[in-house]
């Protein structure tokens, strides 16, 4: 009896020591994980306070100009020599300041120009759920495959999609370019 009384209270007791133990063992994972995040601070400290290395510049690193020209900071196009026939801004730049009645001209055909891009974005979107609806009343049909007239109207209706697409972006490219032709009179009217 004594010694059932004695295992019993072994048994009891073997859970408390073994968590007793635990917190001791976590507390020494808590101290490294603790001592791991601060000498990664103290990482980040030392590489905000190291110096920054200095750019070196050679034949590989020196960005390249298109035709084999020069690129030299500070020079104007002017006082620099000819530009390149292919350079960026040589035609959008007038010689001379855009007048108010040149500007309200760009002003009038941009307007005109959005106006045809919202027409253009609405006839796309009815050719596409017409498209749509055609394409389901199409593959709805038992035995469709056979019907080469409804494929060939499907395929017509595609590419006039297809070319409202590419109407869209025209008139989107030639919004743009009016916005810029604005942009550029009014900066030059305020020099």
């Amino acid at each position: 009896m004594k010694v059932t009384k004695l295992g019993l209270v072994i048994l009891l007791l073997l859970p408390l020591s073994s968590a007793a133990a635990r917190p001791q063992q976590d507390s020494s994972s808590g101290q490294q994980q603790q001592s791991v995040a601060d000498a990664a601070r103290r990482a980040q400290e030392q590489k905000k306070t190291q110096p920054k290395a200095a750019k070196t510049w050679d034949n590989d690193t020196i960005p390249a100009m298109p035709g084999g020209g020069v690129n030299v900071v500070g020079q104007s196009g002017a006082a620099g020599g000819a530009q390149p026939s292919g350079a960026p801004g040589a035609a959008q730049k007038p010689a001379t300041p855009a007048t108010p009645e040149e500007k309200a001209a760009i002003q009038s055909d941009l307007n005109a120009a959005k106006a045809q891009l919202e027409s253009l974005k609405t006839d796309l979107d009815i050719a596409q759920r017409k498209y749509s609806l055609d394409e389901s009343s199409y593959i709805g049909k038992p035995d469709y495959s056979k019907d080469k007239a409804g494929a060939a109207a499907l395929e017509d209706e595609k590419a006039q999609i297809d070319a409202k697409q590419q109407e869209i972006a025209d008139a989107q490219k030639k919004i743009d370019d009016l916005q810029a032709q604005l942009n550029a009179a009014g900066s030059d009217a305020s020099k």
